[in-house]
């Protein structure tokens, strides 16, 4: 059942009255919108939303006001989300964390942000974990930092500093040999030895017997050789590594006290010496060249390559190995790249003026009767001459030409590409113009070749990035157009006009260079006369027609580098690395410690017969007071260009004793800024800080450094005592991170 309903006119135009009212009635709210509106604009983008929220509360049958405010959080809080990914993706917590406050600020109740958060907190305690195993490694304990390491990696298998800190680990335990422990420790007490022409087993027999070192002798060892040793106060393994090389032999630790003694020959030391398998996966490197550099610098001759991979594997004695890491490290490095940023500039002006009076330049008369006399621009003839002849003169018969043209144009090119380094980049803008080319050969037949020429702007590039950011660049500049098409013998060729320029630059990063005066200039000017009329002074201008034509085109090149990623030295690698020596590579130098200690005195021979006796007798000795260690304070993360203090501290220290600590570090990061009485600066990379203690029996010294790096990386400032009667203790070296401001 259906009920008619019906409106008047009058009603219904009352019902359009009041409908418009009542969408109107809003208008505070409406300018409560557009204030927040405004406060957002203003860069106030909390109070805005909170002044558009109130609108929204204010009138809950309105729907306008309240989708308009949540429309505009939820745009803030998608943007403050997309940068909190993006910084956390980057690495940058703290911004990352900061983003996704502000997100939660705005809305409360996102769960995108509050999973942001909690795994910031995540990466953030990982990273905590992950630098304590590296510390305990930097302390000695291998095994305990692998275990850490490890622990971090099951929570995150892409933890960057725990996956190094494992592979540095392991690499340790890997290369220690059984026993290296506890027959270090045992080889690091003091003797004085005098043995004079005595044979050499009975040299081992002294020094196992007051040592507690067994010896297990090769039979190819000659024990009935003589040898002559003299030292005094002498680490015994510093004795015994002297012993071997004089006597032509070779050691190799079989447990905590015992070594085997071989002859150092090539024989020998490939039944003794331990052999090592070492995969080395480049990121940067190419394969082929690091193996052709391991070979001639470590004469080691098995190596594998897998150019698919980029793998090497190499086998050698672990001291190989640990010199061909280092090598590897200093290698494989990232290529330097930069971004050009180019801007071509073609400034064309022309002038056309054409100024004068033009006349006909030609009569032509016919016949009578002869209707097909026509003009040069087919008009029939104008003009009788009587007797039937007819003529043609040009209508209208004479122009008056005032005319001047002004015209310029810039063409515009601004490519910018990223290039690596010594590598070669190509812009062309413009067109490929066919030319084509007939050939007709006999009993054959007719064919015809296309080949393309280049015209318009053609740009080659090659950067060499420098250490300090600075960029070097070969520019080749060619400009070429189309003057004119020839046809010559069924073959199509055009003439070319080319400006080309071809320079070396060396800019800064940053720095813009003008490459301009690639100027083309023409001047054609053209009269049209009346014979023998145009020949007289002044009244001779009535008569002539002048047409001047002046043009002018400058290339104008603009070059910026900016510099993307430089070479990026490795700071856990010397540039000054311990080769060994030319038999035996990797292998610690000979040096002989300095340090002083109460020594065992083992003593000399009774001259004579080979068969005299052998005495040894224990030197007495006080006991050395404890060793003094040296504190050090610096902060673990220096940003860019700021100083910093490193101090150094002797807690404990004997009333008024002295130590002169010299600090060595790198000058390409590190530079001395200043420092505090007692400390001196010698050469770039070293610098010393002398320590006093006073009556209270402590001393400390500080030295002020400022980052002179331009990128971040990390670095190392390493500690060594040179002189002083404190006793002090050398720290480990100090590991401080450069970061980005």
């Amino acid at each position: 059942m259906k009920i008619p309903f019906s409106l008047s006119p009058c009603a219904a135009v009352l019902a359009l009255l009041s409908l418009a009212a009542c969408t109107s009635l809003p208008g505070m709210d409406n300018d409560k919108t557009e204030e927040g509106q405004a406060l957002i604009e203003k860069g106030r983008v909390a109070e805005g939303l909170e002044v558009m929220r109130q609108a929204a509360a204010a009138n809950p049958r309105q729907p306008q006001a309240y989708n308009t405010y949540v429309t505009k959080r939820d745009e803030f809080v998608s943007s403050w989300l997309r940068a909190g990914d993006a910084a956390q993706s980057g690495g940058d917590l703290a911004a990352a964390e900061q983003d996704y406050r502000q997100a939660l600020q705005l809305d409360s109740t996102s769960t995108r942000a509050q999973r942001g958060l909690e795994a910031i907190g995540r990466r953030q305690a990982l990273e905590r974990k992950a630098t304590a195993a590296a510390e305990v490694l930097r302390a000695g304990d291998a095994a305990s930092a692998l275990q850490m390491a490890q622990a971090v990696l099951a929570e995150d298998p892409e933890q960057a500093q725990a996956r190094v800190t494992a592979r540095a680990a392991r690499d340790q335990l890997d290369t220690a040999r059984p026993g290296d422990a506890t027959l270090k420790a045992a080889l690091q007490r003091r003797i004085s030895l005098q043995l004079r022409d005595v044979p050499l087993q009975n040299a081992f027999e002294i020094i196992s017997r007051t040592a507690d070192i067994n010896f297990v002798i090769d039979h190819d060892v000659k024990t009935d050789q003589r040898t002559t040793i003299f030292v005094r106060d002498t680490n015994l393994d510093d004795v015994i590594k002297i012993l071997m090389m004089t006597s032509g032999l070779d050691r190799k630790a079989l447990n905590g006290n015992s070594i085997v003694v071989y002859p150092n020959t090539p024989a020998k030391q490939r039944e003794y010496q331990d052999q090592v398998m070492r995969s080395f996966y480049l990121a940067n490197a190419d394969v082929k060249q690091t193996a052709a550099m391991i070979r001639t610098m470590i004469k080691t001759r098995d190596i594998y390559t897998d150019d698919k991979l980029n793998l090497l594997v190499m086998r050698d004695s672990p001291e190989a190995v640990h010199l061909a890491e280092q090598l590897v490290a200093t290698q494989d490095l990232g290529e330097p790249e930069v971004v050009l940023e180019l801007e071509v500039l073609e400034v064309a002006s022309s002038l056309v003026q054409n100024f004068g009076l033009q006349y006909p330049t030609q009569v032509v008369a016919g016949l009578p009767n002869n209707n097909s006399i026509t003009g040069p621009d087919g008009s029939t003839p104008l003009v009788p001459l009587g007797g039937g002849l007819r003529a043609y003169v040009a209508n209208p018969a004479l122009v008056l030409n005032l005319s001047r043209s002004d015209s310029g144009t810039n063409l515009l090119a601004n490519p910018r590409i990223r290039v690596k380094n010594h590598e070669k980049a190509k812009v062309l803008i413009g067109e490929k113009v066919p030319v084509i080319t007939t050939t007709s050969t006999a009993n054959v037949g007719v064919s015809s070749s296309v080949n393309y020429i280049d015209t318009g702007l053609k740009l080659e590039v090659e950067p060499t990035i420098y250490l300090g950011n600075d960029v070097g660049i070969k520019v080749s500049l060619e400009v070429s157009s189309i003057l004119s098409q020839l046809n010559i013998s069924n073959t199509i060729a055009y003439t070319l006009g080319t400006r080309n320029a071809e320079t070396t630059l060396r800019l800064k990063d940053g720095e813009t260079q003008m490459l301009a005066g690639l100027i083309n200039n023409s001047d054609t000017k053209s009269a049209a006369k009346v014979p023998l009329l145009s020949q007289f002074p002044l009244l001779g201008r009535l008569f002539r027609n002048d047409n001047d034509t002046t043009s002018r085109t400058e290339v104008v090149l603009l070059v910026t580098p900016h510099v993307v990623r430089n070479l990026a030295q490795p700071a856990t690698v010397s540039s000054r690395i311990a080769y060994g020596t030319e038999a035996t590579p990797g292998v610690p130098l000979m040096r002989l410690a300095s340090e002083t200690s109460a020594p065992f005195t083992i003593g000399s021979t009774t001259l004579g017969a080979p068969g005299g006796t052998i005495s040894a007798a224990p030197a007495t000795s006080t006991a050395a007071p404890p060793p003094i260690n040296l504190a050090v304070k610096a902060p673990a993360q220096v940003p860019v260009g700021q100083d910093f203090v490193l101090e150094l501290g002797a807690p404990g220290a004997p009333a008024s004793s002295e130590a002169s600590v010299d600090l060595s570090f790198d000058p390409a990061v590190l530079a001395v800024a200043g420092s505090v009485p007692g400390a001196s600066s010698t050469n770039p990379g070293r610098t010393t800080v002398s320590l006093k203690a006073g009556s209270d029996g402590a001393a400390s010294g500080s030295i002020s450094f400022k980052v002179i790096a331009k990128e971040a990386q990390k670095t190392e400032v390493g500690f060594n005592v040179t002189s002083g009667n404190m006793g002090a203790m050398a720290p480990p070296a100090q590991v401080l991170e450069v970061i980005a401001r």
